[in-house]
């Protein structure tokens, strides 16, 4: 008989996270769902968002919402540089 071994996914840690972290900000990365349901309560879809909250050293915070894992990188960078 053969087995079949789970396979993990790879993960690599994103370069902009590693960035932010490198300038002095702590970083938090979450995920939640919003079901949406029709009027007789069937699920007709998954409203996704990972969520990247962002504290600096000297106070600050940010928090910003994306679709992915790496859209939420990429904004979390783009609310740094514009903030």
């Amino acid at each position: 008989m053969e087995t079949l071994a789970l396979r993990r996914p790879v993960r690599t840690p994103d370069r902009r996270r590693r960035a932010l972290e490198a300038a002095g900000w702590r970083t938090w990365l979450t995920y939640s769902e919003n079901h949406e349901r029709d009027i007789d309560g069937r699920m007709t879809g998954v409203d996704g968002r990972w969520t990247v909250e962002l504290e600096h050293l000297d106070g600050r915070s940010l928090s910003v919402q994306a679709s992915s894992v790496s859209a939420a990188w990429w904004a979390a960078c783009r609310a740094v540089r514009t903030s």
